[in-house]
């Protein structure tokens, strides 16, 4: 499963498929999530918290190709903070993640309106003890402090961080928040400055909202 796949998926009830964190705070993590697919399998670099393309062939990933298409457009230099809102607002990160789940089986997408006739999206999952996997495994892997995580699964631990979701996450304590921290000064320089970004977007976003 994809890095936005599951951050998606444990930002999500499994049942009622409401989101569990506040909006714009988890579609910036889910950002950097989509971002970070794109670090992890080389086809993208940040250096000096500026973002470039290493690798612009496609590989028959729809969100992921057309991600390293916009920013091979759109040229080198542009900063990942500015990336982070792009994918988040302009690409509407959140709609993308989840109709990918949802061509794959894993979520349905329900619209609802209410008494405002505002549209609502909820997200449930086909199976619920399906798409609670992620968080599941997750949180086992923070408890076994004597395995060293992966760097995918560090990255995933970064970013339900930065969205407000840890305490989503099953047998948390706060030996769990504290090895999400050592294990992200593990991770290759590229990712901990999209993570550094991600937090900084996350961080201002939080006092829009507040405001």
């Amino acid at each position: 499963m994809r890095l936005a796949d599951e951050l998606f998926l444990v930002g999500h009830d499994d049942f009622t498929g409401k989101p569990l964190s506040a909006g714009r705070i988890f579609d910036t993590a889910l950002a950097g999530a989509a971002l970070a697919e794109l670090l992890l399998d080389g086809r993208l670099g940040v250096d000096n918290g500026t973002v470039f393309a290493l690798d612009g062939q496609p590989r028959n990933e729809a969100l992921t190709d057309l991600l390293l298409s916009e920013i091979i457009r759109r040229g080198d230099g542009h900063s990942a903070r500015l990336w982070l809102a792009f994918v988040r607002d302009e690409m509407q990160i959140r709609e993308r993640v989840g109709n990918r789940l949802a061509s794959a089986g894993w979520v349905r997408r329900v619209e609802s309106r209410g008494l405002t006739l505002r549209t609502s999206v909820r997200w449930p999952g086909v199976n619920p003890n399906q798409v609670a996997a992620p968080r599941v495994r997750l949180g086992a892997s923070l408890q076994q402090t004597q395995r060293p995580l992966d760097t995918t699964t560090a990255t995933l631990a970064a970013l339900i961080r930065a969205g407000n979701l840890v305490g989503v996450l099953t047998l948390v304590d706060r030996s769990v928040a504290d090895r999400i921290v050592t294990a992200r000064q593990s991770l290759p320089g590229s990712l901990q400055q999209l993570l550094a970004a991600v937090d900084a977007a996350a961080a201002g976003t939080a006092v829009q909202v507040r405001r």
